[in-house]
């Protein structure tokens, strides 16, 4: 599948390029400190889903799950939600950098998890940093989410990516899972999210970015939830 982006150079140079995606894997439990897992492991049991038996996880998505949009259709439930994550692009000798959200059917994912992985998209941002343009300030930069109460905007989650499995740990780790382990063209890998700050209502709307203080810029991607009762009536 072939998805155009937009590269922010370290110099502040634009450039829209185009990159052959082809496979997607969505790492889970993936935090350097296991306190902080073990929060967000415990936010999903209240959820009943189950504590995996090792972490971290990784668990594969069909390619035609990725996408841009800002708007996304959903079953009329309430029982799905996005996660924060940062998001690795292989394409030959280049990673890239981007935002996304792994918004997840949480009832599905208390009976079958790779399944449930399945059921909503992946989102992306539209821009993208070159990996090697901030592996040396990596742990400085912040993962933020948020959600929408009340029609306002709450921050749901934050934190630095030093909370989470450094980028060169998790490349070699996905590269393990892969049948031809040199083979990573096309490949995108979703970093497992943070735990959140707060307990919130269910949310049509969901926002992520990372900041980077250390040059000044920003990725973001936001979405708006809208289900199928807007426009099928049913018997």
């Amino acid at each position: 599948m072939k998805m155009q982006f937009q590269l922010q150079q370290a110099s502040g140079k634009k450039e829209e390029i185009t990159l052959d995606l082809q496979k997607i894997i969505n790492a889970g439990y993936t935090g350097r400190d296991q306190a902080a897992v073990q929060a967000h492991i415990d936010e999903l049991k209240e959820e009943g889903i189950p504590a995996p038996d090792k972490t971290p996880t990784y668990f594969p998505k069909f390619i035609d799950r990725l996408s841009q949009t800002e708007d996304i259709e959903v079953l009329d439930e309430s029982d799905h939600s996005g996660e924060a994550e940062f998001v690795l692009i292989f394409d030959g000798k280049n990673v890239y950098v981007g935002v996304g959200s792994d918004h997840t059917d949480r009832k599905l994912e208390t009976v079958d998890i790779p399944k449930a992985k399945q059921v909503y998209i992946n989102t992306i941002s539209k821009d993208l940093w070159n990996l090697a343009d901030v592996v040396g300030h990596w742990d400085e930069m912040i993962l933020r989410s948020w959600v929408k109460q009340d029609g306002k905007k709450v921050l749901f989650q934050e934190a630095t990516l030093d909370a989470m499995l450094a980028p060169e740990d998790l490349i070699a780790r996905v590269k393990k899972l892969l049948v031809k382990p040199d083979n990573t063209d096309g490949l995108v890998v979703y970093s497992g999210t943070v735990a959140a700050l707060c307990k919130t209502d269910y949310s049509n709307y969901f926002e992520v970015e990372i900041e980077d203080p250390k040059l000044g810029r920003k990725l973001s991607q936001k979405y708006t939830l809208n289900p199928v009762s807007n426009w099928y009536k049913g018997d």
